[in-house]
């Protein structure tokens, strides 16, 4: 495919999936995002600015606890220690962020989980290689959850966040070996294939 293709490709999922979430799929029942036991259904019904800043924020909790429970591990050494570390830090700060900004909008953040379930992170190959798939999926979320926002401070901001998260996704990729950027083009992902692929870890 060459990149014509590839962009015009982006643009054609970005346009049909903005179709999709602002069309008719509406189901009984309020705003279900107060809970990530709700996002399933919450992303049924027709998004708001808000309804993504929620979704965002569930999933810079899932980040940021990951990152916690990593460097618990105490596997981690050298410069993949210190880039945990500030990985962890960035999604911390990630999360205030949101939080400031969705309740500037008179409404209350998501609440992070209890609890996750996250594989055993017992081996520096098991945290890095779960590290590279939650940081793609983050980049992927972001990218495909722009098409859907009208604001355009809101936007900028998720602009401002998905390129820390792909600055993650390369240092994680260099870490195992790989090509820190694989491709020229990303994809985005859907609301649903977020879901399916979050959906375990967070317990749905």
């Amino acid at each position: 495919m060459t990149m014509y293709a590839k962009v015009m490709d982006l643009i054609d999922v970005a346009q049909g999936r903005r179709n999709f979430l602002r069309g008719s799929m509406a189901v009984a029942g309020g705003l279900a995002m107060v809970s990530s036991v709700g996002l399933g259904r919450a992303f049924a019904q027709e998004l708001t600015d808000l309804d993504i800043l929620q979704f965002a924020m569930t999933l810079e909790h899932l980040e940021a606890r990951m990152y916690k429970d990593m460097l618990a591990a105490n596997i981690l050494t050298g410069k993949e220690l210190q880039y945990f570390t500030l990985f962890g830090e960035h999604e911390a700060a990630h999360v205030e962020a949101l939080m400031g900004t969705i309740r500037s909008l008179g409404t209350e953040p998501v609440a992070a989980q209890e609890s996750y379930s996250f594989p055993a992170f017992d081996s520096r190959e098991a945290i890095l290689n779960f590290a590279k798939v939650a940081e793609d999926i983050g980049v992927g979320a972001y990218q495909g959850a722009a098409a859907a926002i009208d604001n355009k401070d809101i936007l900028a901001a998720a602009g401002s966040i998905v390129q820390v998260e792909a600055r993650h996704a390369a240092i994680v990729n260099l870490l195992l070996g790989l090509k820190p950027v694989p491709d020229a083009v990303t994809a985005s992902q859907t609301v649903d294939e977020v879901l399916g692929k979050v959906g375990p870890i967070l317990g749905q």
